[in-house]
């Protein structure tokens, strides 16, 4: 069924494109305005947010937001494109903690932040080519992730000791592969699309942070997005 789907949608977009006058290849100035989603499930056991999960009160998909970027790309021959391009991506998480409460019975709040920085080179294959206005594409490449996690708020321990006031922050660059489908209507001047884009990586803290033993964070996820270029003679 899938190989079936694929070929309708190949077809489809070979049709599309023969229909209308073709275009000369050339570079393009994307920017996108996406989705990134973080998953909630499938994550390492040494994941800070899994591990904080277990006694704070939120959902890890709270951490999908909206995502902006920017890429500049440059055809290589008729069925190829090179790129490279940053984005940027920030949430702010409130979660109060599970089992501990104060004296006066009120829950123990705690705010739980993370930034990423997501700088990427990728190489597209276009199956149909530069020159039709109806271009889908698939592609990967490897992205450098410049992430600043953080957690702020009162900490209690597993006496039910609580700490107040305490604030954790932590940056780092982690690496990684992305892959990369889209489609995407070419005109004259503009380009449109649609994309969807996975990132794999994982950031490191060291021997200990926030009070919690070798933990990690777990960067994967998905954005999908729409985007939005001008094209630019070569």
């Amino acid at each position: 069924i899938l190989k079936r789907s694929g070929r309708i949608v190949v077809f489809a977009c070979a049709a599309l494109g023969a229909s209308v006058r073709p275009g000369l290849a050339q570079q393009t100035l994307n920017v996108s305005f996406g989705h990134f989603m973080m998953p909630g499930h499938g994550r390492s056991e040494s994941d800070v947010l899994l591990i904080e999960h277990h006694d704070l009160l939120f959902d890890i998909r709270d951490f999908s937001g909206a995502s902006l970027g920017g890429e500049w790309l440059r055809p290589v021959r008729d069925r190829f494109e090179a790129g490279v391009g940053a984005s940027f991506a920030r949430r702010t998480v409130s979660a109060v903690h599970g089992r501990a409460r104060n004296s006066d019975g009120s829950q123990v709040p705690r705010t739980l932040g993370l930034r990423q920085l997501p700088v990427a080179a990728t190489f597209r294959i276009l199956p149909l080519g530069q020159a039709y206005r109806v271009q889908p594409y698939v592609g990967g490449g490897l992205a450098l992730i410049h992430w600043s996690f953080s957690e702020s708020g009162d900490f209690a321990s597993q006496t039910g000791q609580i700490f107040r006031g305490e604030t954790y922050d932590a940056t780092g660059l982690a690496v990684g592969p992305v892959l990369l489908v889209g489609l995407r209507v070419a005109g004259d001047a503009v380009v449109f699309g649609v994309e969807g884009r996975h990132q794999r990586a994982r950031g490191s803290f060291g021997p200990a942070f926030a009070r919690v033993q070798d933990p990690d964070l777990d960067l994967n996820g998905w954005t999908i997005g729409i985007t939005a270029g001008l094209r630019i003679d070569r």
